[in-house]
C-alpha cells in the first residue's frame, strides 16, 4: 500500500498619437476604417492576464478517528444502506462507517473468514493454470495429474500466506490486517493508494507504519513452500519469486477491494434503472 506551474505572460501596451499634419478629410477617412485603439491605464487590472497558478488539490485519504470512524469523501453507494451492509470481516469500510473492533481472537480467525470465501480459490486456480502452461514452479510435470498437484500446492500456499499475513503477524505486530478504501477520487490516485497499502498499513493505535503483516507474512508462506514442493523447486530462487508474485497479488487484491464496490454499484444501478 502521488505541480506544474503555468507561465505568466506580460502584456506591453502603448498608444500612438495621430500626426498633426493630417488634413481633416484624410483623418476622417482613416478613422472610419482603423480599429479603435484606446490608451491603457497601467494602474487598472488587466482581464487578459492568466490566473495565478493554483496548487493541485491532493486526494483526501481515508483516516480513522480515535472513536473508530472512517472519515473522508462519502461514495454514492452509501445512499442505499439497505443494499450495502457493514461486515467486520470483509475488510472494506467506507467513510462514515464505524470500524468494528478486532480482538486478538478475531485476528487469529480472520484468515478463516477469507479462506471460506468462494472467490478465494480463483488466485490458486489462475496461478496453477499459468504455471502448468509454462512449465514453471512447482515442477510437477505437464500432464493432467500434474495440474491437480499444482492446484493443491497453490491452495496450500495461499492458505498459509493468509494465516501468516492476516492473522499471526498482525496479532504479534499489533496491526489491523483489513483494507480501508479511499472510496472516491481519481482512478490513478485510488490505484496508487491501493498499491501502497501493501507496504504501509494501520496499527491498532490508528497510526500508520510499515506493513509487516504483508511483507513478512507472505515471506513466511513462501519459505513454507519448501516443505511440500518437489525437490526440483526447492531453492532460494523459488522462494523469492513466490514472495514477489505474492506481493503483486496483494496489490491486485487491494485494487479489487477498492474498485469492486463501484463496479457493483454501477451494475445494480443499471439493473435497478431498467423497466
Amino acid at each position: 500500500m502521488r505541480l506544474q506551474f503555468l507561465p505568466v505572460v506580460l502584456l506591453a501596451t502603448f498608444s500612438i498619437a495621430p500626426a498633426q499634419t493630417v488634413t481633416d478629410a484624410t483623418h476622417s477617412a482613416i478613422a472610419a476604417t482603423a480599429p479603435d485603439i484606446s490608451p491603457v491605464n497601467p494602474d487598472a487590472p488587466s482581464s487578459s492576464l492568466p490566473d495565478a497558478p493554483q496548487a493541485a488539490s491532493q486526494p483526501q485519504l481515508p483516516t480513522v478517528t480515535p472513536s473508530g470512524t472512517v472519515t473522508g469523501p462519502v461514495p454514492e453507494h452509501k445512499a442505499n444502506a439497505s443494499r450495502y451492509h457493514i461486515s467486520k470481516w470483509h475488510g472494506v469500510l467506507d467513510p462514515g462507517d464505524k470500524v468494528p473492533h478486532l480482538t486478538t481472537k478475531d485476528k487469529m480467525v480472520f484468515w478463516l473468514h477469507e479462506e471460506i470465501n468462494p472467490i478465494s480459490i480463483l488466485p490458486a486456480a489462475i496461478g496453477a493454470g499459468y504455471s502448468h502452461m509454462i512449465g514453471g514452479d512447482p515442477k510437477y510435470g505437464n500432464d493432467a495429474p500434474a495440474f491437480g498437484e499444482r492446484f493443491g500446492a497453490a491452495m496450500l500456499r495461499d492458505a498459509s500466506m493468509r494465516f501468516f499475513s492476516d492473522s499471526l503477524v498482525p496479532t504479534i505486530a499489533h496491526e489491523d490486517p483489513r483494507y480501508f478504501r479511499m472510496a472516491s477520487g481519481g482512478v490513478k490516485n485510488r490505484a496508487l493508494y491501493a498499491a501502497e497499502r501493501v507496504f504501509v498499513d494501520r496499527r491498532n493505535s490508528g497510526l500508520r507504519g510499515i506493513d509487516y503483516s504483508d511483507t513478512l507474512g507472505r515471506l513466511g508462506g513462501a519459505l513454507l513452500t519448501q516443505a511440500y514442493y518437489p525437490s526440483a523447486s526447492i531453492n532460494n530462487g523459488v522462494i523469492f519469486r513466490t514472495w514477489g508474485y505474492s506481493m503483486l497479488g496483494g496489490v491486485g487484491d487491494n485494487l479489487l477491494l477498492e474498485f469492486w464496490p463501484d463496479i457493483r454499484d454501477r451494475v445494480f444501478r443499471r439493473h435497478h434503472d431498467q423497466p
